[in-house]
């Protein structure tokens, strides 16, 4: 594996077509069909989050002018929303699941043949992060789900004595509201229950876990940077972003799994070139860079290349 630097690592000559890949054999499509069940439901999780509306009216009221009417009124309306944070915590624990089986079957010993053969699950592996990091985009700026959320636990432990009638009607008890609370109170939830999945993940298996990300990454950089093929298929509408999504998200694992992380002047990453593409490219990205800064665990160290701390100061 070369260096992290000018040249970086050297690249396999294949070709990430993201178009309408299909699994190669039974064994991939077993895993391509149990992950398409959780991402085909990932549309319509990211869509209930955008419209995510709040419950600041109805709480501040039952705040500032407490009685039965207002907090039955805050503790109704709350109730709904929680009910699709659960959802949402639901789904977390869905990806939980499925990421574990595509990383395992996509970071195979035999690099870089792996890819090449199932090309598919590397589309699904960019599906995953694209959902990811724009679902942690929108829940970061949403204050409300952590309001809505704080002001429902506060009267949830209110409800301790309250009849059994009563706490049968809630969906979300006290030991479930516990759990979310550690989900939502993270800053990208969804790529925490990602890092999460991976770094607990069979402990022999990093040395190929890392090469199949870092691979990973690479090849989508190589497909964005391209100049042999067509600008707008590689870099540009929803096929140039799911690269993008893909090659961060890679970067960020490698970066939680490799002791030196995926920043120094020997990273299986070509991470210079990735971070000045990511920053050049011409659909938004300031939530990608920001994933890399605040989500990775090695950016700040001392290894670090200055470039790069150049890069994403």
């Amino acid at each position: 594996m070369g260096c992290g630097g000018s040249k970086g690592p050297s690249v396999p000559d294949i070709d990430l077509d993201f178009g309408s890949p299909e699994p190669h054999d039974e064994t991939e499509r077993k895993i391509f069909e149990t992950v398409k069940e959780a991402l085909d439901e990932a549309p319509k999780q990211l869509e209930l989050l955008r419209g995510y509306q709040g419950c600041e009216e109805p709480i501040r009221k039952a705040l500032n002018d407490p009685g039965p009417k207002t907090e039955q009124a805050a503790w109704k309306a709350v109730s709904k929303a929680v009910d699709k944070l659960y959802e949402f915590y639901k789904f977390s624990l869905t990806l939980e699941k499925a990421w574990p089986m595509l990383m395992d079957a996509e970071c195979a010993a035999d690099q870089p043949d792996c890819i090449q053969n199932n090309v598919a699950l590397a589309k699904q592996v960019s599906l995953l992060f694209d959902f990811v990091f724009h679902f942690d985009e929108a829940k970061m700026i949403n204050p409300a789900i952590q309001n809505d959320f704080s002001y429902y636990r506060r009267v949830l432990s209110r409800m301790k004595n309250a009849n059994k009638e009563e706490k049968a009607k809630v969906k979300v008890d006290e030991e479930l509201a516990n759990k979310m609370s550690f989900f939502f109170a993270y800053p990208t939830p969804m790529m925490k229950v990602v890092i999460d999945a991976t770094t607990e993940f069979d402990k022999a298996a990093r040395p190929r876990l890392i090469q199949g990300l870092a691979s990973v990454a690479n090849l989508c950089l190589r497909a964005l940077d391209s100049k042999d093929k067509d600008e707008d298929a590689a870099t540009s509408g929803a096929s140039g972003m799911l690269f993008l999504c893909a090659m961060t998200g890679c970067i960020i694992l490698v970066d939680h799994l490799h002791d030196e992380g995926a920043f120094h002047a020997k990273s299986p990453v070509r991470i210079k070139q990735a971070i000045t593409v990511l920053k050049s490219h011409p659909e938004p990205t300031d939530f990608l860079l920001n994933s890399l800064r605040f989500t990775t665990l090695h950016l700040n160290d001392e290894q670090t290349m200055p470039a790069i701390s150049k890069l994403l100061a």
